[in-house]
């Protein structure tokens, strides 16, 4: 029997705090990963902690989650989720009571979906498939949109009544898909490329957030490959900030909402209205600017004196023009009758010289073998000699010289 005498007397919250310091000391109690149901779940208290019970068949532990490590959630916890949290256990000295501090919370079986998806992420960015040099630019006004969703989904109304709302010009065709389970990447393939055939301005896919699990069809790879391979702009509308898929990564524009898909496809009528209002008083401004430059010039032209006297000037001009007309046809009407004369005159001289003119004068040419006679020098006696006249040609012999 232990005596009063051997009996360390401590306070309760001595023992409390000292079992906490147990608790917040031993390595095995941190960073530990839980499996468990959850349970107790009253959703989000006013400070925005969570409260729940983790249990599994034979146990229970209660579990906190400070509203600081709450944005990391990527689902809503619910009562009878079968989960996985990572955090530290820790006592609350006031109750001495234990727990666990929740730093995360996922669904089971999401460990193994996680990784694969951050091996295909690194797999794909080696490959190329983030960069922005392959992303093609969205139209400023596309005519037809080509939407890909979950049929009768929030997502699918959101999306054709924003882009109603916003631009209520650009034709609208939805392709209903599955969006969740096994068979959601083949029928999201199968009417992605019933969509390029269809031939929109703007492909956008999507759907509401949801768990890791629920947006796995999006991390697909041959989903990825349709998409990269795709030669028309697509949105991709998948999950939200926290829990990206793999297609908003590799498509040429990403929006966390089905609202944000709306309004990076269409432009809002409003702001066209206001910019063409803008355009219109600009065009104005410019016309008025140039009428009153034309203005300004007419004026000048105006009070120009020359151009005052602008009959005046035509009169002189025209009498100016007529003188220098006359001027140049007198010039060659003299040129003219230069010409004649001097033609004449030629006519005249070459008349003048022509030896027939002198035959018939009664002058006579010798010719000694072809050759005029022009001395008698030029013959000697007994010579062949031909001598021209007006009317023929005489053949004689020199008998003396």
């Amino acid at each position: 029997m232990i005596g009063k005498e051997d009996t360390k007397i401590i306070s309760v919250s001595e023992l409390n705090n000292y079992i906490k310091l147990l608790f917040d000391n031993t390595p095995t109690l941190r960073n530990i990963a839980l499996h468990g149901e959850i349970s107790n779940y009253n959703g989000v208290n006013r400070s925005g902690h969570i409260y729940f019970s983790l249990k599994d068949d034979k146990s229970v532990i209660k579990a906190v989650m400070f509203k600081y490590d709450t944005f990391s959630l990527s689902f809503t916890p619910k009562d009878g989720d079968n989960v996985i949290v990572y955090g530290n256990v820790s006592s609350y000295a006031p109750s001495g009571t234990y727990q666990i501090i929740v730093k995360k919370i996922e669904l089971f079986g999401q460990g193994e979906l996680l990784l694969k998806k951050q091996q295909l992420i690194a797999k794909l960015e080696k490959a190329g498939y983030f960069d922005e040099k392959h992303k093609l630019p969205l139209p400023n006004y596309p005519k037809s949109i080509a939407i890909i969703t979950g049929k009768n989904s929030a997502a699918c109304v959101d999306i054709v009544t924003n882009i109603n709302r916003r631009y209520p010009l650009v034709d609208i065709t939805v392709f209903y898909s599955l969006v969740q389970g096994n068979d959601a990447p083949k029928d999201l393939i199968k009417n992605l490329k019933n969509a390029i055939k269809s031939q929109p301005d703007i492909i956008i896919i999507g759907r509401g957030g949801g768990s890791l699990e629920d947006l796995s069809a999006f991390d697909d790879e041959d989903l990825v490959n349709e998409i990269y391979n795709c030669k028309i702009p697509i949105i991709s509308a998948v999950g939200h900030e926290i829990n990206r898929s793999i297609c908003d990564f590799v498509a040429d524009k990403y929006v966390s909402t089905p609202t944000g898909a709306a309004e990076a496809a269409v432009p809002y009528k409003i702001d066209l209205l206001e910019n063409l209002a803008t355009t219109k008083d600009l065009l104005n401004s410019i016309v008025n600017r140039k009428i009153g430059d034309f203005e300004n010039q007419l004026s000048l032209l105006k009070s120009n004196p020359n151009l005052q006297n602008i009959n005046h000037i035509y009169e002189q001009l025209s009498t100016k023009l007529l003188n220098t007309k006359k001027e140049i046809n007198t010039i060659v009407t003299n040129k003219f009758i230069n010409f004649q004369n001097n033609l004449s005159n030629y006519k005249n001289l070459l008349s003048a010289l022509n030896p027939n003119n002198l035959l018939n004068k009664g002058y006579s040419i010798v010719f000694k073998t072809d050759v005029i006679v022009k001395s008698t020098k030029n013959v000697n006696e007994y010579d062949d000699l031909k001598i021209k006249v007006a009317d023929g040609t005489i053949f004689v012999k020199v008998k003396e010289k």
